[in-house]
């Protein structure tokens, strides 16, 4: 599948198209996602980026990375190191990769960087397999 169906397909979740977030790759090895962070919608009172914005993007990247190898998912635990802080008016990149594709259970990193490729977060996710991933279905698999 191209990007462009990966990114129809993450739009079926309700919360992944009402934050825009875009398929930049899609293969084994990388997932990309990207999300525009304009204006200041998204600032905390300290005038930088919501950290949930980073998280529940690092849910979505990681859970699509999971769907691109086959399987669907929902999330067991998921972890962030946020080292730097992300700005209104910047693109803001989710690179994620799975390191444990097994039978039940899948592990996943993603690495968040801004559109001067500034690392700004880290995120690690465990998540549990339900079984393969159907491309298209309207059912509801992974994490929703």
């Amino acid at each position: 599948m191209d990007n462009k169906q990966w990114e129809e397909e993450i739009h079926k979740n309700p919360f992944d198209l009402f934050m825009d977030f875009h398929v930049e790759k899609a293969k084994t090895e990388s997932t990309v996602l990207t999300f525009e962070n304009k204006g200041s919608k998204w600032d905390n009172p300290n005038g930088t980026m919501y950290g949930g914005v980073l998280y529940s993007m690092a849910d979505s990247a990681m859970e699509a990375a999971c769907a691109v190898c086959g399987k669907a998912v929902l999330t067991l635990d998921l972890g962030m190191n946020y080292l730097r802080p992300a700005f209104a008016n910047t693109t803001i990149r989710a690179e994620a990769q799975v390191i444990h594709n097994g039978r039940t259970t899948m592990v996943a990193l993603c690495d968040f960087y801004d559109n001067d490729d500034r690392y700004l977060a880290h995120g690690k996710g465990t998540f549990f397999v339900t079984g393969p991933y159907v491309f298209g279905d309207e059912g509801g698999q992974g994490d929703e």
